[in-house]
């Protein structure tokens, strides 16, 4: 994932939202530096965005990535309420993007369960996970349409619009 996947779905971004997109794996690294320009382009000349715009090195990522926090969120504990927001954004957005590419239930419910377990196990995705013990016999179709509309509640949750 990128910038430009969460633009294209009209999500506000900040920080907090690159901070923990890097963290949990959504994006690469280099997300970091394409928001620092993207701040340099509107005018923001600080110190470390003008650093971070340059590029952040492999070993400096957790040292990047502590000053990232420190500057602008340091109140925040990373179990805060408004990061867990920031994941569950992240979320909509990845999610939405393997319901676009996956033309195929088989193939969509695969990449559904790839996520699920390699994002913590949220138990808000339990009833569309095709390998998870349902609590009646459930089918594909069934499965498909209750993460369709979850990931339509979820839209609603932070549209921009």
């Amino acid at each position: 994932m990128n910038l430009k996947d969460l633009k294209n779905r009209h999500i506000q971004y900040d920080w907090k939202t690159i901070f923990v997109g890097v963290q949990e794996n959504y994006f690469s690294k280099d997300v970091i530096s394409d928001y620092a320009v993207e701040l340099m382009e509107i005018g923001d000349e600080s110190g470390i965005v003008g650093e971070l715009a340059w590029g952040v090195s492999s070993e400096d990522l957790d040292k990047v990535m502590l000053e990232i926090k420190t500057n602008y969120f340091p109140q925040l504990d990373e179990d805060s309420a408004i990061l867990l927001e920031e994941n569950r954004k992240l979320r909509f957005v990845y999610l939405s993007e393997i319901k676009e590419r996956c033309k195929e239930d088989n193939e969509l419910l695969n990449k559904i369960a790839e996520f699920y377990g390699n994002h913590h196990y949220p138990e808000d995705m339990v009833s569309f996970v095709n390998y998870m013990p349902q609590e009646v016999p459930t089918t594909k179709e069934e499965m498909v349409n209750r993460f369709d509309k979850f990931l339509k509640l979820e839209g609603v949750r932070f549209s921009q619009n």
